[in-house]
């Protein structure tokens, strides 16, 4: 039997779409029908890459071989283009489009003409799913000539990447030279960047950077060049060597330039650094503090705790309690207009073009010996847990420092067991909430915001005239008539209550919501309507007046280096706090700082 040429595969695909529309053969010489020959051909045709050696594009082959012009040669260049694209650029998913050629070449025209020629709709749609099933088989195989060309060139250039499978990383991308496909110096090039990603790939964005990876193509001395460019002597840069293994390197889209430059941002020395900054130590930068992103940048991030929010919300009420306060009074006068001073007034944090300036070293020196001392990270989290049984009675402070309108509606009246042994009273205000919070012995202080809002109720249930429990009820849904949803509900301590305070809390939800109990609807709806349209309930954005930082500060002595002194002017004189403050502004170009108020 004669091997099939490609007219024999336009004649199959021609009389297929007669039988399944006949008008179609009334327009046997039109050239989208053509079009559509050339597809469903290419969908039974055998398609094949090959890659030659110091290249990336693909070879495609295809038998039986199309002419050299017309809709057959425009779909393999296209086709030819993505799979070559695979092994030369980043990127996701394959970006074939036939769709959009046959678009090109007037295939709904084509639909509506035969329309008009007499066609049904029955035969068009029979029509429309030979096409649609031709371009399924077209798709699926570029898919895996992509994921054979992929394999070929990483096997055969970077085979410390061959598990992509995919599309490549920008990492597998550097290590590919795509720029240089067919240059004679490209196999000496892909040596020395694999080389240098197997000693520094935790850094390969760095490597990436046009200045490094030209002196790694060079062949130049890398670690004085890499050193250099991170800011890091060679001694620290040496830290990073083998810490991450190669497959990681390529694969996770970032690194630990991140870091290096804060552990220097930091002050930080080598023998803190993760695996005492020793070279081949991956295991110790797994999970490090230093590749986190922490809310806040006033302390080491190695001093944040890595599952709970607990120190950041405490180093961030710190920042808007004491520390924005001193800033806002020793603001230079006369520089409203100047950005940057106002951005350190607001943020507390140099801009980030300048992070890496001794200046701002300095500056986060002076808050670490102010807020940390010489404590080391664990005793600092335990400070940290024990200033947050204060935190409530620090919303009450910033509420009464802040608010307009003090308080919130309650969700009902307070509501009493038929034996007069439970009650639960809802609580309104944040001195409420603080009273509550000492009570109990937990932190229901910081729900004052959401309450505020008027998107939760906090309640308070009682036992025989005792707080017993707290309960959260988030209000859900329309402001009309919002879904009660219970949130938390503990007893002291955060401890689980006990089962008759369950049932009771039941008995209560029972009552509110058949309205045995009635609750003010009226009046909450008015209210969060307001809150949802001011939006008040945020506290607001300028610096607190110095009196709340004197007031509130005694609340944060157990947060401070012991001994902490008695007052907030004494700590900020006696901490240098005042004096880092000062050299902050003038770094930034402020003129002489005020006196405090």
């Amino acid at each position: 039997m004669n091997a099939p040429i490609w007219s024999d595969l336009e004649t199959s695909a021609f009389e297929t779409l007669v039988g399944r529309c006949a008008t179609v053969a009334l327009r046997k010489s039109d050239s989208r029908i053509a079009a559509l020959l050339a597809l469903m051909a290419l969908s039974h045709a055998r398609l094949d890459a090959d890659v030659h050696d110091n290249h990336l594009e693909a070879d495609l082959r295809v038998h039986p071989a199309p002419p050299g012009h017309g809709p057959a040669a425009e779909l393999l260049d296209h086709i030819t283009c993505i799979v070559s694209d695979v092994a030369r650029c980043a990127r996701g998913e394959t970006r074939l489009d036939i769709s959009a050629r046959l678009d090109d070449w007037g295939y709904a025209f084509l639909m509506v003409d035969l329309l008009g020629d007499g066609a049904r709709e029955a035969e068009l749609t029979a029509m429309a799913e030979c096409v649609g099933a031709a371009l399924t088989r077209v798709h699926k195989r570029v898919e895996e000539l992509c994921t054979q060309h992929l394999r070929a060139v990483l096997t055969r250039d970077a085979p410390q990447a061959a598990f992509l499978s995919r599309g490549l990383t920008l990492q597998a991308e550097w290590l590919l030279a795509p720029y240089l496909s067919g240059d004679a110096s490209r196999p000496d090039i892909l040596v020395r960047r694999a080389q240098a990603l197997g000693l520094f790939g935790s850094l390969v964005s760095a490597l990436r950077e046009p200045a490094i990876t030209e002196v790694v193509d060079r062949a130049e001395p890398l670690t004085p060049a890499l050193a250099g460019h991170l800011g890091l002597t060679e001694a620290e840069l040496r830290a990073f060597r083998g810490s991450r293994d190669v497959r990681a390197s390529i694969e996770q889209w970032d690194d630990f330039v991140v870091a290096a430059r804060r552990l220097k941002t930091y002050s930080v020395p080598r023998h803190e650094w993760p695996g005492a900054a020793q070279p081949e130590t991956p295991s110790a930068w797994q999970n490090s503090p230093w590749l986190r992103s922490p809310r806040t940048h006033l302390i080491r991030p190695d001093y944040l705790e890595e599952k709970e929010a607990g120190v950041q919300d405490a180093v961030l009420a710190l920042k808007d309690d004491l520390i924005r306060p001193l800033v806002a009074a020793r603001r230079p006068p006369g520089d409203l207009r100047n950005t940057t001073i106002a951005h350190f007034a607001s943020e507390l944090d140099f801009p980030q073009a300048r992070h890496g300036c001794a200046d701002y070293r300095t500056f986060l020196l002076g808050l670490h010996r102010a807020i940390i001392g010489t404590r080391k990270p664990k005793a600092f989290q335990e400070a940290a847990a024990l200033w947050h049984r204060r935190a409530a009675s620090l919303s009450a402070l910033r509420h009464e420092h802040t608010a307009e309108r003090p308080g919130w509606p309650a969700l009902c009246a307070a509501w009493r067991s038929h034996d007069g042994r439970y009650e639960v009273v809802a609580l309104t205000s944040a001195s409420d909430l603080v009273i509550e919070g000492n009570a109990m012995q937990h932190c229901v202080g910081g729900y004052y915001d959401v309450c505020r809002r008027g998107d939760t109720q906090i309640l308070s249930l009682r036992r025989d005239g005792h707080r017993a429990a707290t309960v959260e009820i988030a209000l859900e849904g329309s402001i009309e008539a919002p879904a009660l949803k219970v949130g938390q509900f503990k007893a002291i301590r955060n401890t689980r209550p006990a089962d008759d305070l369950h049932d009771a809390l039941r008995d209560f939800l029972r009552d509110l919501r058949s309205q045995a109990h009635a609750m003010n609807a009226a009046t909450l709806a008015r209210y969060r309507r307001r809150m949802h349209k001011r939006g008040d309930y945020a506290w607001r954005s300028d610096a607190l007046p110095l009196d709340h930082a004197r007031e509130a500060y005694p609340l944060y002595r157990p947060l401070l280096p012991r001994p902490a002194p008695a007052s907030f002017d004494l700590w900020c004189a006696e901490s240098g706090l005042v004096d880092t403050i000062d050299r902050a502004f003038a770094a930034l170009g402020g003129k002489s700082p005020a006196s405090p108020r």
